[in-house]
């Protein structure tokens, strides 16, 4: 009886898949982040203040020249934009995708040509993690807008491929 039970034991084993015998041991999870840092050009005018994440674009004063047929200002001023991750490597792609966040409703804005909305546009479908990818942003300033302050708020996103 023992004998027989030995080989019923054995045979039961021998049928199990031997990976059903151990157990998968979890693989820890490694926060691998993404974040935009925002770069200013070499040849900067000194509007642009890159910290990190964070950036602010300070236009001065715009006059409308009076010789112009043009109805408005623009205002172009280039940076850069550099996806890195929180673990350091520099390999992978990633989208970027950007909105008009808030905005006071006294300009236009453009990013490398399109028109900046509150709808999400993808501004880089395939950006190469580490390396600065320069921008252009033109803001429009009709010259029916009373002179004052302009007020306008971009949001960024990064999405790992």
């Amino acid at each position: 009886m023992h004998r027989q039970l030995a080989l019923v034991t054995l045979a039961a084993l021998l049928a199990m898949p031997s990976s059903a015998a151990r157990r998968h041991a979890a693989a820890p999870v490694v926060s691998d982040v993404l974040s935009i840092v925002f770069v200013e050009p070499a040849a900067a005018d000194g509007t642009f203040t890159a910290a990190g994440g964070d950036a602010w674009l300070d236009v001065k004063e715009v006059a409308h020249t009076g010789g112009s047929k043009e109805h408005s200002s623009r205002i172009r001023r280039r940076f850069g934009v550099r996806i890195v991750r929180s673990t350091g490597s520099a390999s992978g792609m990633a989208t970027i995708t950007s909105r008009l966040a808030s905005t006071d409703g006294r300009t236009s804005m453009h990013l490398d040509g399109k028109p900046l909305t509150e709808a999400s546009m993808i501004v880089d479908a395939h950006a190469a993690i580490g390396a600065v990818i320069f921008h252009t942003l033109e803001i429009e300033v009709s010259d029916a807008v009373a002179p004052g302050a302009i007020t306008a708020s971009i949001a960024w996103e990064v999405t790992a491929q």
